[in-house]
């Protein structure tokens, strides 16, 4: 089902804005020391938790964005746990070492790490991913067995691997090159983003998002998923996002106007951050009652 939404939503899962708690915390996943943030809303628990997953470089602020979204998460009276990937945001590791299987672990430990250390309705659980962490949560929740009772993506990074990273890097030879980079001794390719960001790609990086089809098993989740892009986007181009509603039929797409890929985070647009911020809030209240 598609759900075009051409003005801002007001929040109608908390009537009213609540205080909430705001910690920084340190999830230790093996010798890896994970930066979190939990938010916890007023009132007594158990309450239904979204784990959220940054985007590629961006950290668990993602320019205040996600700050702003788990606040409207803890008005809907939800609890979130948010994280820096390795090399992004407060991360001390090298930004080698931000690959797909360790970005996943660590989302995966900070599940347990809230599960074990706060007041969390184990039952009701949600997972929430931007772009790159788009692909987190759909891998996650295409895998056996995964506690998650209602999946939400924020212009999710879903095509298959290769025609994910040549459109990355503005077209085949960039990526050719890059990869042939990464492959020699030294490790990784030396990347700068359209944004100004100094990263280094690892060989790994590349090998598992190369090898990475996180729409084929989604068929293995059951719930409920939402999909919110914007009309402004190409980075996560539309044709990305119906593919997952083609993969996922019921999956339904918010369409956010006037947004591109920064939805709102990194720019001043208060139609569309409050349309994302309103559409995670009512969709995660719904869906983990």
């Amino acid at each position: 089902m598609t759900i075009l939404v051409a003005a801002s939503l007001s929040l109608s899962a908390g009537s009213a804005a609540r205080a909430e708690t705001s910690t920084d915390i340190t999830v230790m996943n093996g010798a890896r020391a994970v930066p979190a943030t939990v938010v916890i809303p007023d009132g007594d628990g158990p309450f239904p938790a979204v784990v959220m997953n940054h985007g590629h470089g961006g950290g668990r602020q993602e320019g205040g964005g996600f700050a702003r979204l788990a606040k409207a998460l803890a008005d809907a009276g939800i609890l979130t746990i948010r994280m820096d990937f390795p090399g992004s945001g407060d991360s001390k590791e090298s930004f080698t070492e931000g690959y797909l299987s360790n970005m996943i672990s660590d989302s995966n430990a900070s599940l347990a790490y809230m599960l074990e250390n706060y007041p969390v309705d184990a039952g009701r659980l949600g997972i929430l991913g931007y772009s790159m962490g788009g692909r987190i949560a759909l891998t996650i929740a295409g895998s056996p067995d995964n506690p998650y009772k209602a999946v939400g993506l924020l212009a999710p990074s879903a095509n298959w691997g290769e025609e994910l990273l040549q459109g990355f890097f503005g077209g085949p030879e960039e990526y050719a090159r890059l990869y042939a980079e990464a492959s020699t001794d030294k490790g990784y390719a030396d990347y700068t983003t359209q944004y100004g960001q100094e990263q280094k790609l690892s060989k790994t990086w590349f090998d598992e998002l190369i090898a990475s089809k996180p729409l084929d098993a989604i068929g293995a989740y059951k719930g409920p998923m939402l999909v919110v892009h914007g009309d402004k986007d190409v980075v996560v181009p539309a044709a990305v996002n119906e593919a997952v509603v083609a993969a996922y039929p019921k999956a339904s797409i918010v369409l956010v106007p006037e947004a591109d890929h920064g939805y709102g985070f990194y720019s001043d647009q208060p139609d569309v951050s409050a349309l994302v911020e309103s559409s995670f809030a009512d969709f995660f209240a719904e869906n983990l009652k």
